[in-house]
């Protein structure tokens, strides 16, 4: 996965924030993806949870969308594209209700003493859309790298449960687009409590 030419942001005091690219990522880029569950779920609402410069969030708001974008580094807030919260998920949780909550290359930057605020802000979602990575995947202060299979048990904590087919579609789209993390580890959750 080569990212040539583009500026990776990072704070060196605190690590667990940023790692995404400035320039916006190709490999989390996904309009495909989202316009699937835009109408696939009828969604009017997102919380867009590490936004980075807001990419994703900008998609979102231009398809007609109310969007809350939240992201932890001072950086990214001020040179966002969209209008976006600070907010440092080592801290305190999101509360809102949204139909989505799309939430790429996070998880793995959360240390695990932490999860339940990462919970907690993923439960706000009707539908929650995420990625996580593997094991042995490394990356830019990754200190939660996890098989899917645990993020799917840590859901069911708060009645969100995995959307099969929905996964395998995001996934087979993502492919299409080349947006990597999504057709690697992609799913798609239904939170029970907001059905």
């Amino acid at each position: 996965m080569a990212y040539e030419g583009l500026h990776f942001v990072s704070n060196e005091k605190l690590p667990h924030l940023g790692g995404n690219i400035a320039e916006g990522d190709p490999h989390t880029f996904a309009p495909n993806v989202w316009q699937y569950l835009i109408e696939r779920f009828a969604l009017t609402s997102v919380l867009d949870l590490g936004s980075g410069i807001g990419y994703s969030s900008h998609y979102f708001h231009k398809k007609g969308l109310k969007v809350i974008a939240v992201d932890g580094l001072y950086e990214n807030i001020q040179h966002a594209i969209y209008p976006t919260i600070q907010m440092d998920l080592t801290k305190q949780s999101i509360h809102c209700q949204v139909d989505l909550v799309h939430c790429q290359e996070v998880v793995e930057h959360i240390e695990e003493k932490y999860i339940e605020n990462l919970l907690q802000s993923l439960a706000n979602g009707r539908i929650i859309v995420m990625t996580n990575a593997l094991p042995g995947q490394s990356g830019h202060h990754h200190v939660n790298e996890q098989e899917t299979e645990y993020w799917i048990e840590a859901l069911k904590q708060y009645n969100c449960h995995l959307l099969h087919e929905d996964t395998h579609r995001i996934r087979r789209i993502a492919e299409t687009e080349g947006a990597e993390f999504l057709a690697k580890t992609g799913t798609v959750f239904a939170n029970n409590s907001r059905l």
